[in-house]
């Protein structure tokens, strides 16, 4: 049998392969050396890319994501104030921030029929 065998490429067996594997790991397993190799090319990034590489892409944006949450919940009233703000402004940000809370709004009503 040849190291490259052209039978392996067909539909049956390439679904078959897919099938066994455990794709989850292995996407996860190539996010992170992809991540890491990305990293290590700026060494001011180097010892983010051996933390990742040393405990996986899975739990780094476990932590990340701990990180904003945390954050979030300390400066919500600030973060609150700034919208509140940005929405009350008569400039770009605030016809924006209007414009992007109007529109689930009143496609709700219109949803519900309020508008008839």
């Amino acid at each position: 049998m040849p190291w490259f065998d052209l039978r392996w490429l067909t539909l049956e067996s390439l679904k078959a392969e897919w099938a066994r594997k455990d794709i989850r790991a292995w996407l996860f397993g190539v996010v992170t050396t992809v991540v890491v190799l990305l990293l290590s090319c700026h060494p001011e990034a180097l010892p983010t890319a051996l933390y990742i590489d040393s405990v996986g892409v899975e739990a780094f944006l476990a932590l990340l994501e701990l990180q904003l949450v945390v954050g979030l919940l300390l400066y919500r009233e600030q973060i609150v104030m700034l919208f509140n703000a940005i929405y009350a402004s008569d400039d770009v940000s605030g016809t924006a921030l209007r414009k992007a809370v109007a529109i689930p709004r009143y496609s709700l009503a219109a949803i519900k029929g309020d508008f008839r």
